[in-house]
């Protein structure tokens, strides 16, 4: 441990949560790093429009800055200004979201490249956890929704995991007890194209057999779906 962090809230109420939400919102607007409960696992957060907050996480979890990071949003209508969505991906959101969907889409404006790892590509979710999603509504942006962890180190599933790692590297750790999964977000693209296929890079929390399950009932889907699921490296 690097440290003891700057200060701990641990969240036993609602009032907890809103006092938590307002303080980690002024830290990230002011540049600093909050670590956060989220429905998989603990995040690591900064504001992913700041350049010298992008450097400082990169810098705290020891991460190579091509890698690129996720990001957390409130709600659908604050994704829709990152990225201009297809049918196919609209139907994934109202299917998995909020929840452990995360989806790679083509940025509809330039991002800093330490947030898309210098791609065109960004990777969008929003998390069903009331923390992120509120922080992310207070700052009126997403939040940095990578792990809090150092890059390779045990992934946090409690906020001591993610203390044991960072230490006082950050600003603000928010204690919302053991995360409710113990597997992190699946990652998923849509290949172009109409029908398009789903492209996989990471399965996690939603299998591919209830992805493939639910979207195999739902009328939309069919209709825009090939019904085939790939990985990304084939």
């Amino acid at each position: 441990m690097t440290g003891v962090p700057t200060e701990t809230l641990r969240l036993d109420s609602a009032q907890d949560i809103d006092t938590a939400v307002q303080k980690a919102a002024l830290i990230v607007k002011s540049g600093g790093l909050v670590v956060y409960p989220t429905d998989t696992s603990y995040g690591l957060a900064c504001d992913p429009t700041q350049e010298d907050a992008m450097t400082r996480l990169i810098v705290a979890k020891k991460r190579d800055s091509g890698l690129g990071v996720p990001l957390l949003f409130s709600d659908f209508s604050q994704v829709e200004a990152y990225h201009n969505f297809g049918e196919l991906e609209r139907i994934l959101v109202r299917l998995f979201w909020p929840g452990a969907l995360t989806l790679v889409v083509t940025a509809l404006h330039p991002v800093l490249a330490k947030v898309s790892g210098k791609r065109d590509s960004i990777a969008v979710r929003v998390p069903d956890h009331p923390v992120p999603r509120a922080i992310a509504r207070e700052i009126k942006g997403p939040i940095v929704g990578t792990s809090a962890n150092l890059h390779g180190g045990p992934t946090p599933f409690d906020v001591g995991v993610a203390m044991e790692q960072l230490g006082s590297t950050v600003d603000l750790y928010i204690d919302g007890g053991p995360s409710k999964s113990r597997l992190n977000s699946t990652i998923i693209g849509v290949e172009p194209g109409t029908p398009g296929n789903i492209k996989v890079y990471r399965e996690g929390d939603i299998t591919l057999e209830r992805l493939n399950e639910i979207l195999k009932v739902d009328a939309d889907a069919v209709r825009f779906w090939t019904r085939r699921i790939v990985y990304a490296d084939m």
